[in-house]
């Protein structure tokens, strides 16, 4: 018999307003977390357009094309491939001004202190497209390691030639380089 009562209750007209909204809060708080998830997805996707990805990519390959064809030159190296991966992006450096100030200031026992003050500020440039910070210089990437699959790499005086050589080339130690045999 209660359930009974508990359905008519259930059933009458307050109660199903409430539980008609309590609904539509439900639907509008599930459609609320899609939307932000999209508008999320956008910022992220403008982030990694405007870093430089591509930049990296760019400067890592011609950096594997250039040294293929330096290796590639070297007696019994034979057909080879390079590969270059990178320890950081691309670096840029910017111009800064700086402020100094002393304050001096006596305390309670009569001693005098000093303090100095720095306030480093980017120098920032108004030009056509709008102001920009500007741009003192701009690091390469740093280079991680190195992959050389090549023919001649069953001769060992071969692989310390191109070991030697990519060492020099990209300033890094030969344990950071790996030559092996093509298949």
């Amino acid at each position: 018999m209660d359930l009974k009562k508990q359905l008519k209750k259930i059933m009458s007209l307050k109660s199903r307003y409430i539980i008609f909204l309590g609904i539509l809060g439900i639907i509008l708080i599930i459609f609320s977390t899609f939307s932000t998830k999209k508008k999320e997805k956008k910022t992220d996707e403008t982030v990694f357009a405007n870093t430089n990805i591509t930049d990296i990519e760019k400067y890592s390959k011609q950096l594997e094309n250039k040294l293929n064809n330096i290796i590639s030159k070297i007696k019994g190296v034979g057909k080879s491939q390079v590969l270059i991966t990178m320890e950081n992006g691309i670096e840029n450096i910017y111009a800064n001004s700086e402020k100094k100030a002393t304050n001096s200031n006596e305390n309670f026992s009569g001693k005098m202190s000093k303090r100095d003050d720095v306030q480093k500020d980017v120098v920032i440039i108004d030009d056509h497209s709008g102001k920009k910070a500007l741009m003192v210089t701009q690091k390469e990437p740093k280079v991680k390691g190195v992959l050389i699959v090549c023919e001649g790499a069953d001769d060992i005086s071969v692989v310390e030639q191109v070991v030697d050589a990519v060492s020099k080339a990209l300033n890094i130690k030969s344990n950071r380089i790996s030559v092996v045999k093509y298949a």
